[in-house]
């Protein structure tokens, strides 16, 4: 009978002790999921930074050809006496009280375009963002009589965006599609 008890207490504290052990093993591979899920995340937004950085790095490096008889604006005291070459136009990421503006320019008609720059599908909330922007250069910057117009650059766009736009005059939308292509090539044997 003592044996029993004994054999009955040392079953329990085995079968207590393995439940721990499975228990603190679920915890780490859990956790250790959850840290990778995180790592992961954080690359993709890192790769979405840099991927919204070469789009402006990209417009800005191509605007004449992107935009012919367009200048980027630039109201530095520089930009009159000679600009250096190294340097960049002000209205690249133009900081106002309404925010950031990604690229504030001058069309052909010497109208005030606001640009903004969205990495993936623009969400329809971008409209406020843009007219904001407008109503501080119409505000702030603008000349009598000339106008400011909105284009919001996104890699693509939802239903409720272009709805939003339809009844929206002066802000246009366009679309942009980068590719990244691999040439399989053959093995050669050395």
């Amino acid at each position: 009978m003592l044996w029993s008890s004994f054999l009955g207490a040392l079953a329990g504290t085995v079968i207590g002790v393995l439940a721990l052990v499975g228990i603190l093993v679920a915890w780490d591979y859990l956790t250790e999921r959850k840290t990778q899920k995180k790592r992961a995340s954080e690359g993709l937004s890192t790769l979405d930074s840099i991927l919204e950085s070469h789009l402006e790095e990209h417009i800005v490096a191509h605007f004449d050809t992107l935009f012919p008889d367009w200048k980027i604006f630039d109201d530095s005291p520089e930009s009159t006496i000679g600009a250096d070459e190294n340097s960049k136009p002000t209205g690249i990421r133009y900081r106002t009280r309404a925010g950031e503006i990604d690229i504030l320019c001058i069309d052909r008609q010497g109208d005030f375009v606001v640009i903004e720059l969205k990495r993936h599908k623009a969400p329809d909330k971008v409209v406020s963002q843009i007219d904001r922007y407008i109503a501080w250069v119409k505000q702030n910057l603008a000349h009598p009589g000339q106008r400011v117009k909105g284009l919001i650059i996104a890699r693509s766009f939802g239903n409720r965006l272009s709805h939003t736009l339809s009844r929206r005059r002066g802000i246009r939308i366009w679309t942009y599609r980068w590719q990244l292509k691999f040439n399989k090539r053959p093995n050669r044997k050395v």
